[in-house]
């Protein structure tokens, strides 16, 4: 048994550290060409919605995590809808970039 601690732990730790990776996001998240249909317009209103949403469930995460569990509840039941929320939002504004929605209007026409 204690040759396999080590081993899980090493594990765990490769695991935990691929939860957060930009491509595990994209993949787990992404569709493959979901946005290619939106205009800056639409990608900017769906933007905002979703930094409304990741808000939300960070205040319902600060809230939990003054109880004794609130660790746990954060982990268990705000943690995978609050990393869903910053991906989409992620996903947009890397869109917006992509489209260069930003930019200012051309002056050639």
């Amino acid at each position: 048994m204690r040759i396999a601690a080590p081993h899980i732990v090493l594990v765990a730790a490769v695991l935990a550290g691929c939860a957060e990776s930009r491509v595990a996001g994209t993949l787990l998240y992404m569709t493959p060409y979901r946005f290619e249909e939106f205009d800056c317009t639409e990608l900017r209103k769906r933007a905002t919605a979703a930094a409304a949403l990741v808000k939300n469930q960070e205040e319902l995460m600060d809230r939990a995590g003054a109880s004794a569990a609130g660790p746990f509840v954060n982990a268990m039941v705000y943690g995978p809808d609050h990393s869903r929320a910053v991906w989409e939002l992620r996903l947009y504004q890397d869109e917006i970039a992509r489209k260069n929605c930003d930019a200012p209007p051309s002056l050639v026409e």
